[in-house]
């Protein structure tokens, strides 16, 4: 017996985790080369930067036990080394993994996928979709997963900048403008001491009224937003880019931990879902995925 697991961000891999354990096959799907989902990092011309989550908050840490070996950066929580998305790859690299196959059609008889390319992949006696809830829609059409129409994301751009020179705090939270956090990424406990490597996450208002604009227009705003509140200058940068999060953070979440066919063999799972708490972090997803895994796994003992 064999699960597909379509998305390898925190709330897949914990299915996976929890199936796995429960003596199942689990084969992993994600339309990125690697694992994490938002939990992401990018090394390009020599620079390393987390630019999806930048750290797991100490709530998220307190609740879930495997970050405990993390180190501690400060109060802003804990970091995975050398980079955010070494976490998921630890635990995804434990898998058989099909990377780069966007899943397109999943055939609700069979369970029979389907990839972007057309390619067919079969053999599966369950799947698990643990993607935004928007693209999971796309997939799923039973009346099981009507929900995911509850489920709503803000997005957030990204601004990415490596080798600039001159001396700012390593970690800024602005009132206002453009930008809602800035971060110096090498300055991160465990993280390569090489040159400075900045991540700045735009605000979600800005975000929003900017969404669709040219990547290079983005990065433009938002390298003058930065220069203005650190006195570094972004033209001397070795490295730039902005990176577009269309679905950053659940704005609506739904009010269960998971969703599940009625014959138990497709299920739904993510940072969308919530029960005696908002929902919408890391350890919401965590939670939902490994409840999901838990409930496929009771349905199959009986």
């Amino acid at each position: 017996m064999t699960v597909a697991v379509i998305g390898t961000g925190l709330s897949g891999l914990a299915c996976a985790t929890v199936l796995r354990e429960g003596g199942e096959g689990v084969v992993l799907f994600d339309k990125s080369r690697g694992y994490g989902g938002r939990v992401a990092s990018r090394r390009r011309e020599g620079f390393a930067f987390d630019h999806g989550l930048p750290t797991f908050d100490p709530i998220a840490t307190e609740t879930l036990p495997l970050l405990d070996s993390l180190p501690i950066w400060g109060a802003h929580g804990r970091v995975a080394q050398p980079r955010m998305n070494a976490f998921p790859r630890g635990i995804g690299e434990a898998f058989e993994s099909r990377m780069g196959a966007r899943i397109t059609a999943i055939d609700s008889r069979t369970l029979d996928l389907t990839d972007e390319s057309g390619a067919r992949h079969e053999g599966f006696s369950g799947v698990v979709v643990a993607i935004p809830a928007p693209q999971a829609r796309d997939l799923l059409s039973k009346p099981a997963f009507a929900a995911l129409d509850e489920a709503s994301y803000s997005p957030c751009w990204t601004l990415l900048l490596g080798g600039l020179d001159g001396q700012a705090a390593k970690r800024i939270e602005p009132a206002d403008g453009p930008l809602a956090l800035l971060i110096r990424d090498d300055a991160k406990p465990g993280h390569p001491a090489t040159s400075p490597c900045w991540v700045a996450h735009a605000r979600k208002d800005w975000s929003v009224a900017n969404l669709e604009r040219e990547v290079e227009d983005v990065a433009e705003d938002l390298c003058a937003a930065f220069a203005s509140l650190t006195g570094l200058e972004p033209g001397t940068t070795g490295y730039r880019a902005a990176h577009r999060w269309r679905f950053c953070r659940p704005e609506r979440v739904i009010d269960r931990p998971f969703l599940l066919s009625d014959d138990a063999r497709i299920g739904a799972c993510g940072d969308w879902c919530g029960t005696d708490r908002s929902g919408g972090d890391a350890r919401a997803a965590w939670h939902s995925g490994a409840a999901l895994g838990r409930a496929m796994l009771t349905v199959r003992v009986r």
